[in-house]
């Protein structure tokens, strides 16, 4: 395996800087390169500032990307800039060098030239065409750099999407593409999908193919384009942006051209007449209508507001392409989705229903599944890798042959063959075989798929950096369990509390349950314990409604009950004999973020959006998140220091918590106080569990036992009139309400001792004690109770 220390991103556009963006966010440091400006004058081309000021302007647009491609905006500064003409030996000292400038063969070998010229030996070289033959563009390079050359086809945006495709050339080392694969999955996070050097290669391959069916269907039936992405986003498993959404954020043009080179490569393609851009498309990117890019495509976003603040997104109309507002589909296969429990009961009513929708879909998946299975061997050799292909590629949920399976293969097949489709070659060899579903449960519980080249079951490769709980509970059954939490034995000693309520929110029996958990650990049956789930998210927070009851009933003491129950619970896990480790992911709301907080160390997903928001709904920590971010902001300022101001880092505090914060990225949120630099930030959401798993059996080995109880100084009154002021500020300012600033300043009570002196000692259930009195007195303020009615109705925050 090669060792890959620093890379080179050769072109700083879109994509280009995007990928530098990602390798910046994984600690890998760049060079990224692009042409000089053509429009300098004489002097200006003597300007060295002047001659990088397209790559310079590239990077800084990093900075305002929308969704944001750094995890923490000071990462922009691992990228190092030059231009192509005074900076290529930089390419020298670089393991990687990933070319991704403009899809034009010419310019393409241009830039190849210049890196046979610069490039270190054993140096790896890759491109990110996503059209051009690999074998192409390898013709004519020397002897060492086609064996250390390749296709790396990141999916955009490379931070977002997890998909990285690799495509040998015809003289590929096969040391090159097990370095790199192992790297794009261990340090920048991706899932690998080894491709054919075939058109598109296969995410982009299949998604032609069903956009295309799409739009002449659509057409056909006379749908719009609202309706078409009603069925075809998340009641199906697949991406919110749907189809067309997806096409405007990949933009018209781009997609025409993607089309057109598919065409012209794919002579043999059996379906190459749906491979044709109709003629209202083409007429749209004549007109400029060219998606996200120009503000207009499938849909336009106007600078007009509704009721709710929300943008009004028109639709076109393809006969006239004008604009009109958007009629909210009704199908009544989307209504009974949403009553579906399960992701497999949503795919089946969504495709077997009698209604327009149902068959629109139908026949899109139809042919979309027919298509796809036809192109094995040709774009990849197994159905696992196109199902990964289109699952990371696309953020769908679930793969072409799984959607298959959940609709049982006998019935696909016997509703093609009714509609008149020939089945694939691997579908009539697995019914052949006596089989009926592509993927079944193997001998020893592994996953297997079915192999057309064999004709047989073969193991799904076991991945030993991957742990899933559906797994580890199909061998053992959980060691307790409720409606809304299981413990699960993990093996090698470590036990597992996973939450499965609904959004992961926490009630009493979950906290029941880790409270189980912990007296396991403590009982000396298990060395340690994960606070973490593979749902959609880590935890929503608190169940709001089993707040509001007790607020309209006046019923404190039940608020007050279960505020002190949840703050044991998590003291219990802060001095659990044996180590917790959490695992937040994805939404790490209030209470769950508090329950992360309090475990020994954690593991946190690189896309965590979390906080502690609970001033969102007119409250504020009480399960013991203002104590934590007190703890570790006192710890920034030891007393041990003379003339230390805690100040400054508990005013951080104050703002994190009061203002709602939300992370951008598990990095942030070590920056933002939430975790410390002990803490592991995971680039790859498949490996988090065994890593914390890891993590945890590590701790209890090194001999990890419960921390001392901190003892806290109180900051007393000079600390509150800083805050009071800062709150009086935004009030005065217009930035806050009257309401906010209550908030606010129970808050601040809480942080700075409760009216204690200056320097007044605080244990950690003194804390605890001023975090209950602040929720509870809000709690019963008018104010408040509309904040959490109206959050339970619309899902939204109200300012009031």
């Amino acid at each position: 395996m090669m060792d890959i220390k620093r890379v080179a991103i050769l072109g700083s556009g879109v994509m280009g800087r995007a990928i530098a963006a990602h390798f910046a966010n994984c600690g890998v440091p760049s060079v990224m390169l692009d042409i000089t400006p053509p429009d300098l004058s004489k002097q200006e081309k003597k300007d060295r500032k002047k001659r990088n000021g397209l790559v310079e302007a590239n990077k800084k647009a990093l900075l305002k990307a929308k969704p944001p491609a750094l995890y923490l905006k000071s990462n922009v500064d691992l990228i190092e800039t030059g231009n192509f003409d005074d900076d290529m030996p930089m390419i020298g000292d670089c393991d990687w060098i990933v070319e991704a400038v403009t899809e034009n063969l010419d310019v393409k070998r241009t830039v190849f030239e210049g890196v046979a010229k610069h490039r270190g030996p054993d140096s790896i070289v890759s491109t990110n065409t996503s059209g051009i033959p690999i074998g192409t563009l390898a013709a004519g390079m020397d002897a060492d750099m086609a064996k250390h050359f390749l296709g790396t086809h990141f999916f955009n945006p490379p931070r977002y999407l997890k998909l990285l495709e690799l495509i040998p050339g015809p003289h590929t080392a096969p040391e090159v593409i097990e370095t790199v694969a192992a790297f794009g999955e261990e340090v920048l996070g991706k899932g690998v999908v080894y491709a054919k050097d075939t058109p598109c290669f296969v995410a982009n391959r299949i998604f032609i193919f069903a956009t295309q069916y799409i739009l002449r269907a659509m057409v056909e039936t006379g749908l719009t384009p609202e309706d078409v992405d009603a069925l075809t986003g998340p009641a199906i498993g697949h991406a919110k942006s749907a189809t067309l959404r997806t096409a405007d954020i990949v933009g018209l043009d781009t997609y025409l051209h993607i089309l057109e080179n598919t065409y012209e490569d794919c002579p043999n393609d059996e379906r190459r007449d749906l491979l044709v851009a109709p003629d209202w498309l083409k007429a749209m990117v004549d007109k400029g209508l060219l998606g996200a890019k120009s503000g207009a495509g499938f849909y336009q976003k106007t600078k007009e507001r509704d009721e709710r603040g929300a943008p009004i997104i028109l639709s076109i109309d393809f006969d006239t392409l004008e604009y009109s507002p958007q009629d909210l589909p009704g199908f009544e296969c989307t209504k009974a989705a949403r009553a579906a429990r399960t992701l497999e009961e949503k795919v089946r009513v969504m495709h077997t229903g009698d209604d327009r929708g149902s068959q629109f879909l139908w026949t899109v998946f139809a042919n979309t599944a027919a298509y796809a299975a036809r192109r094995i061997p040709e774009i990849a050799d197994d159905i696992a890798s196109i199902d990964n292909a289109v699952k990371w590629g696309f953020a769908w949920d679930v793969g072409i042959f799984e959607t298959w399976d959940m609709l049982g293969v006998p019935y696909v097949c016997d509703r093609m063959q009714a509609d008149g489709l020939d089945l694939p070659p691997i579908a009539e060899a697995l019914l052949d075989a006596g089989a009926d579903s592509f993927y079944r449960e193997g001998p020893n519980r592994n996953r297997q798929f079915f192999d057309l080249a064999t004709k047989s079951y073969q193991d799904v490769a076991r991945n030993p950096r991957v742990l899933f709980l559906e797994d580890v509970k199909k061998a053992q059954a959980p060691l307790r369990e409720n409606d809304v939490c299981s413990l699960v034995d993990l093996g090698d000693g470590i036990l597992c509390a996973e939450f499965h309520s609904k959004m992961n929110t926490l009630g009493p029996d979950l906290l029941a349950m880790v409270r189980q958990g912990v007296d396991l650990v403590n009982e000396g049956q298990f060395d340690g314990l994960v606070l973490g789930n593979q749902g959609k998210h880590f935890s929503a927070g608190f169940d709001l409604k089993l707040f509001i009851q007790n607020i309209r009933e006046k019923d404190w003491d039940a608020i007050d009950a279960l505020c002190d129950e949840f703050q044991q619970v998590n003291m219990a896990m802060r001095f659990c004999k044996g180590p917790v480790v959490s695992a937040p992911h994805n939404y790490t709301f209030g209470g769950g973020m508090e329950m992360a907080q309090h475990a020994a160390r954690a593991v946190i997903a690189a896309e965590t959006y979390g906080g502690l928001v609970e001033s969102g709904v007119g409250l504020m920590p009480a399960g013991g998140g203002v104590k934590e971010m007190l703890r570790r902001a006192l710890a920034y300022a030891p007393s041990a220091v003379p003339g230390a101001d805690p100040l400054p880092f508990v005013q951080r505090a104050f703002d994190t918590i009061w203002m709602a914060k939300v992370s951008t990225s598990g990095q942030e949120l070590v920056e933002l106080g939430h975790f410390g630099a002990e803490d592991v930030v995971c680039v790859n959401w498949d490996h988090q569990l065994k890593r914390a798993k890891d993590l945890c059996r590590g701790l209890s080995v090194s001999g990890h036992g419960p921390p001392k109880p901190a003892t806290l100084e109180a900051l007393g009154e000079p600390a509150m009139a800083v805050l009071r002021a800062t709150l009086y500020q935004y009030q005065v300012g217009g930035y806050a309400s009257e309401h906010d600033v209550l908030i606010g300043l129970k808050l601040a009570a809480a942080l700075t001792g409760g009216g204690r002196a200056p320097g007044a000692k605080l244990t950690e259930q003194d804390v605890l004690d001023l975090e209950r009195e602040g929720f509870l007195s809000l709690c019963g303020t008018e104010k408040t109770k509309q904040r959490i009615e109206h959050m339970l109705e619309t899902g939204k925050p109200l300012r009031n």
